[in-house]
């Protein structure tokens, strides 16, 4: 089996459910794929609708400092002008998923969007495992 980061970006204003929907969005074409946790950026790791969401897909929260994701953004594929002006990366999410998932990772699902556009996600596939 192989396994995935998700790596995901949100507003401040987002709920578990607009999290947990742009996880379900990402997810949807590879569902034989292991979830191995959630990447986000470190400010962002403690936030309770973040912290539902995982405790309900029971996937532990991997925290990303700034430089781990400035370091990978040549790899992000999604350039956005509020992501890049608010944070220096390109997509919050593509770049948290290659963080999390190591050297060697590979983007296998770009930056989707929740429905409520308050939370996005992306996947990367591990080569090196995460303990």
């Amino acid at each position: 089996m192989i396994r995935l980061i998700i790596g995901v970006g949100f507003q401040d204003n987002a709920s578990a459910a607009s999290i947990a929907d742009a996880i379900a969005s990402a997810r949807q074409t590879l569902p034989e794929h292991e979830v191995t946790a959630i990447a986000v950026p470190a400010d962002k790791a403690r936030h309770p609708a973040l912290l539902s969401a995982a405790g309900e897909l029971g996937w532990p929260v991997m925290s990303i400092d700034q430089a781990s994701l400035r370091a990978i953004d040549a790899q992000v594929i999604t350039r956005s002008a509020v992501s890049l002006a608010q944070r220096g990366v390109g997509s919050v999410c593509e770049a948290a998923a290659l963080a999390g998932a190591g050297r060697g990772a590979q983007l296998v699902i770009c930056r989707v969007i929740s429905a409520d556009r308050r939370a996005t996600a992306a996947a990367a596939r591990c080569q090196e495992f995460w303990p």
